[in-house]
């Protein structure tokens, strides 16, 4: 859509129609921001390599592979708007004892913690690609998603390397497949701060007690 030529308050009701859409398919929270309320910062990217997380390299949209710094920022500035929403996650799942072993050794355990972690993520993935259908549906095109975490992780979990790093180079979900904010260097903790939302930090000796809950956000660039 040209929504040069779409009133303003087309514009807004469509946005806040993709904003329900992700309040009514789990998010908690969601927002419509200004594109000039993303943070973009070198530093987030560089925490996925150092220290090096077990996923780093490991997934096609996993630095140091996906998008640089400079195209993510030159992305955003084509935009004006985006939907950003964040879907909680309970702190005994997120902060569960011994879920950065079962994760790092590819292991499930007798709780369901990862089943139920591994849900909290593939709601985001789906609310980001479900958003990005219903905007192009609007005719707001080309849109863009980004989620949480690695794909591999949640939608190859049984591919012991991610497709695009083969030689078959696709992607066996690519209609829901979208690189995560914290790959792309977007500091997802400090916008959702800046939106009033309460959000925690969660390290691999976080405890259950130590966190009421956790957060997972997800991004959609949209007019």
């Amino acid at each position: 859509m040209n929504t040069s030529n779409a009133s303003e308050e087309s514009v807004t009701e469509n946005l806040d129609q993709l904003k329900s859409m992700a309040l009514e398919q789990g998010a908690d929270n969601a927002v419509v921001i200004p594109v000039s309320d993303i943070i973009v910062d070198p530093r987030v990217r560089f925490k996925c390599m150092i220290p090096k997380c077990y996923m780093s390299g490991g997934c096609n949209h996993c630095p140091p592979h996906g998008y640089a710094i400079a195209e993510v920022r030159d992305m955003v500035s084509k935009y004006r708007q985006a939907v950003f929403f964040r879907v909680r996650v309970e702190s005994s799942v997120i902060a569960a004892k011994g879920l950065a072993d079962w994760i790092h050794n590819g292991e499930m355990d007798d709780q369901g913690v990862i089943l139920s972690l591994g849900a909290s993520y593939l709601a985001v993935f789906s609310i980001v690609s479900n958003i990005r259908k219903s905007a192009e549906e609007m005719e707001y095109s080309p849109t863009q998603g980004f989620a949480a975490g690695n794909c591999r992780d949640v939608l190859c979990h049984d591919n012991p390397v991610c497709r695009m790093l083969t030689l078959a180079k696709t992607c066996a979900n690519d209609e829901i497949s979208n690189p995560s904010m914290e790959s792309c260097g977007m500091d997802a903790f400090t916008m959702a701060a800046r939106v009033g939302w309460d959000v925690y930090p969660i390290g691999g000796t976080c405890q259950p007690d130590s966190v009421p809950r956790g957060s997972l956000m997800g991004l959609v660039l949209v007019t």
